[in-house]
């Protein structure tokens, strides 16, 4: 179980293509929950196990399909999973803490393998100390080597913006109007904007900032492909972004990255790196600043590409080597 694959958001399909290839000695299929699918799992003992898999499900949803996962499956393992910080989620619309529920499945598990550090925390808080810093799946998309020669194209930047309804540091139009100062003082110093574009609900607003910034170029709108859009965005001199995977997915192709930090799972990931002086969060966005930073970054993307790789190999050789030991575990 884990996202929502099948909808368009590239976060969502991108996590799924990387459980495909990180458990690729394996059936994967979506469990959805309920007790149409339930039973007859239960019954027919269609699959060795389960995994909850990426996403920021524990403590704030997915509770009942973890919960028939404990009880329906021999082994359960969390891989990759992030954890609701309650001092973010319970300002939100009818949050209810269930980290008691959570501590007690989890302490089931055969695996706990989390996305970052704060998500290690809030479980050692909740009780649930036998917990693992795995980072987040899509880190299987880096490539084993990086070019030393690799500069990528000077003065490019790539921008990602996205809002979510539900809850989100700042206020959007403050937040867009930042956007458009840090897109316009690129395209004024002569700099190359490219725009991406990771799930439609974004597009509207993307294409609005680029024409009022004169950068409506370059907008890519990438729904399902991660590769595709890693390809895009290596060249680039740095990127700064909103939604995770639109920056986690532009770490992994080991370019400069700003993470515009709309909900704590933003800073998980980047501290899973060990790079959260990159994390601005969105309500303390301001645009001259960051692209104050973006300049020092590209001024030193050699040493700053090479800092991400030498913190995202490790990393991502762990999760490579811990699935293959789930394989292993779910073949006995």
């Amino acid at each position: 179980m884990g996202g929502c694959p099948g909808h368009r958001n590239l976060g969502d399909e991108a996590l799924f293509d990387a459980y495909k290839g990180l458990f690729h000695g394996c059936s994967l299929v979506h469990y959805p929950g309920g007790r149409v699918v339930s039973i007859p799992t239960r019954l027919l003992k269609i699959a060795d196990g389960a995994i909850l898999a990426g996403g920021t499900f524990i403590n704030r949803w997915g509770l009942s399909a973890a919960q028939e996962c404990a009880d329906v499956f021999a082994k359960f393992y969390v891989f990759g999973t992030g954890v609701a910080n309650p001092a973010f989620w319970s300002k939100a619309p009818g949050w209810v803490d269930s980290s008691a529920e959570w501590a007690r499945i989890l302490r089931r598990c055969a695996y706990v393998g989390v996305r970052g550090p704060l998500s290690a925390e809030l479980l050692a808080n909740m009780g649930v100390n036998n917990v693992e810093v795995i980072g987040d799946p899509v880190l299987f998309f880096a490539s084993d080597t990086r070019a030393q020669d690799d500069l990528g194209v000077p003065c490019s930047i790539g921008l990602n913006i996205g809002w979510d309804r539900v809850a989100q540091w700042g206020e959007p139009e403050k937040i867009y109007a930042e956007y458009l100062t840090l897109a316009s003082r690129a395209k004024k110093s002569g700099w190359k904007v490219r725009w991406f574009v990771a799930c439609p609900r974004d597009l509207a607003m993307t294409e609005k900032l680029a024409g009022a910034s004169s950068t409506q170029d370059e907008i890519c709108q990438i729904y399902s492909n991660p590769v595709e859009y890693i390809d895009l965005v290596r060249p680039l001199s740095a990127f700064v972004g909103t939604r995770l995977h639109s920056v986690a997915l532009a770490t992994c192709a080991y370019v400069p990255s700003v993470m515009l930090e709309y909900r704590p799972k933003c800073r998980d990931y980047m501290m899973s790196i060990g790079h959260e002086d990159h994390v601005v969060r969105t309500d303390e966005f301001r645009g001259e600043a960051v692209w104050d930073f973006v300049k020092l970054l590209s001024s030193q993307r050699e040493a700053s590409s090479r800092a991400l790789y030498e913190a995202i190999k490790p990393l991502r050789d762990k999760q490579l080597a811990k699935a293959r030991e789930i394989m292993g575990d779910l073949s006995q």
